[in-house]
C-alpha cells in the first residue's frame, strides 16, 4: 500500500537492522511454562533483519527476511551447538480503486542450520543439518479514501521444509538418519496461519487519504503538450506538401530545427510542471493535523503440527509434543503523539499461547515511542531526511525484551 509521505511514481524503500537480545538469556522466551524460569542452556541470541520495497504506481513488491541465531549447550552433544532459523517473504502486491482495496500474494519460506561452533559469526563450520521450505501466502487490506478505518486478513499455509544437506550423517541398524549424536528429524515446519485486524483512528488527522497518482496528477500538462505537438506536426506537413517540390527538403530541415527548439521548451514547461505538482503534494502531507489516537486490534490464530517437537526437545533428543493444537494469540495497541511533531507514544498487550503441552497462556504488556530529531543528511543520501529514535519494551511472566531503533520520521 502507498503510504500518505509516498510522494513519487517510483518509490523504494531498504531496512537493515541487527540486535542482540540478551534479555532472552535465562528467560523463558519460547513460553515453554517450565518450573524455574525457563531454558538456560540457551545463550548469545544475535537477531538480525533486512528487506526491500520498491512501488511503482499501484503496484508493489517486497523481499525480506530475519534471522535468529544462538548457541545452544544441549545434552546429547560433547560440543556447543549454534543454531540459526530464517524466514522469508517474497511478496507482490496491487491496489485497486486507488489503493482503497490491496490484495497481495507470494511465498514465506523457512531455514534452519544446525552446526557445532562457540561463535555467532558465521564461520567455515560444516554444518550438521540444513533444512529448508516455502510455501504461499494471500493477503487484503481495505482502506476506504478518507474513512477513519481499515481492515484486513493474510492466510498462510504450512511450511514443509526437507533436508538440504547434512554433514557425516549415517543410517543406523533402527532406519534413523543421524549427525554424530543426534537423531535428526525428516523436516521442519511452520504451522498455517490465519490473521485478521482492523484500525479505528481518533482525531483530525486523517487515516486514509487518498494517493495521488503523480503519473495521473501530471496527465492533463502531459495530455496538452502531446495535443499540441500533433497539431503541429500536422500542420508542418501541409505546409512542407504545398511547397514546391525543390523546396520541400530544405523546408522540412528547417521546420524539424524550429520543433526541436520548442520540444525543448516543453520539455523544460513539464519539468516545472511536474515540480510544482509535487510540491503541492508535499504540502498537502504537511498541512495535516497531526493530533490523533490510534486503536488496533488484531488475532493471530495458528494451525496445529502434527507429530512435531519443539526446537529444544529435538536439542536435547527428547520427544516432548509441540504445537497439537490450534492456538489464539488476540493483540491490542494504542498509539498517540502527546506532544504534537515531536513525540509519539504506544501501549498495548497480547496474549501468548504456549505451544508445549505443559505451557500455559501468558499475558505480555508493551510500550514503546518515538522522538523526533535533528535532520541529517546521512552523506548525500538522504536529502536532509529528519530522524527518529524509537525504544521499545515487551514485558511478562518469566520474559523481558526491550530495543532502540532509528528511523525516519514522518
Amino acid at each position: 500500500m502507498r503510504e500518505p509521505f509516498s510522494f513519487d511514481w517510483f518509490d523504494i524503500d531498504v531496512d537493515l537492522g541487527v540486535s542482540f537480545p540478551g534479555a532472552y538469556t535465562k528467560t523463558d522466551f519460547d513460553n515453554h511454562g517450565t518450573s524455574g524460569g525457563g531454558y538456560d542452556k540457551v545463550n548469545n541470541f544475535l537477531y538480525a533483519n533486512l528487506g526491500a520495497q520498491v512501488q511503482l504506481g499501484y503496484f508493489g513488491a517486497t523481499l525480506s527476511g530475519e534471522f535468529l541465531r544462538y548457541i545452544v549447550n544441549s545434552a546429547s552433544s560433547s560440543a556447543n551447538l549454534t543454531l540459526t532459523s530464517g524466514r522469508y517473504h517474497a511478496l507482490l502486491a496491487y491496489g485497486l480503486a486507488n489503493d482503497q482495496f490491496v490484495i497481495g500474494a507470494g511465498l514465506r519460506a523457512a531455514s534452519l542450520q544446525l552446526s557445532q561452533s562457540n561463535s555467532l559469526v558465521p564461520t567455515n563450520s560444516p554444518s550438521i543439518l540444513t533444512m529448508t521450505g516455502a510455501a504461499p501466502e494471500v493477503g487484503l487490506l481495505v482502506k476506504p479514501n478518507d474513512m477513519p478505518v481499515r481492515i484486513g486478513a493474510t492466510v498462510r499455509a504450512p511450511v514443509n521444509g526437507s533436508t538440504f544437506g547434512t554433514s557425516s550423517a549415517t543410517v543406523d541398524a533402527q532406519g534413523t538418519t543421524r549427525a554424530g549424536s543426534l537423531a535428526l528429524p525428516t523436516e521442519i515446519t511452520l504451522p498455517w496461519e490465519l490473521e485478521v485486524g482492523f484500525a479505528v483512528q481518533v482525531g483530525p488527522r486523517p487515516l486514509n487519504p487518498s494517493w495521488i497518482d503523480p503519473h495521473e496528477q501530471e496527465s492533463r500538462v502531459r495530455n496538452a503538450i502531446a495535443d499540441e505537438r500533433a497539431r503541429r506536426e500536422r500542420r508542418n506537413e501541409e505546409i512542407v506538401i504545398a511547397a514546391a517540390p525543390e523546396q520541400r527538403a530544405v523546408l522540412r530541415a528547417e521546420l524539424d530545427r524550429e520543433e526541436e527548439a520548442v520540444r525543448k521548451v516543453e520539455d523544460e514547461r513539464m519539468r516545472s510542471e511536474a515540480y510544482q505538482l509535487l510540491q503541492e503534494r508535499k504540502a498537502r502531507y504537511a498541512n495535516w493535523p497531526r493530533e490523533r489516537i490510534l486503536v488496533l486490534a488484531s488475532l493471530l490464530v495458528t494451525g496445529a503440527s502434527d507429530s512435531a517437537v519443539s526446537l529444544e526437545g529435538f536439542l536435547d533428543q527428547t520427544r516432548e509434543p509441540f504445537g497439537q493444537r490450534i492456538t489464539l494469540s488476540p493483540r491490542v495497541g494504542i498509539e498517540a503523539e502527546p506532544i504534537v511533531n515531536l513525540v509519539r507514544s504506544r501501549v498495548g498487550s497480547y496474549l501468548e499461547p504456549s505451544r508445549f503441552e505443559t505451557g500455559t497462556l501468558r499475558q505480555h504488556f508493551t510500550f514503546g515511542g518515538d522522538v523526533r530529531l535533528l535532520p541529517f543528511d546521512a552523506f548525500g543520501l538522504t536529502k536532509g531526511q529528519v530522524w527518529r529514535l524509537s525504544v521499545a519494551l515487551d514485558v511478562a511472566p518469566r520474559y523481558v525484551d526491550w530495543g532502540i531503533a532509528f528511523g525516519a520520521w514522518h
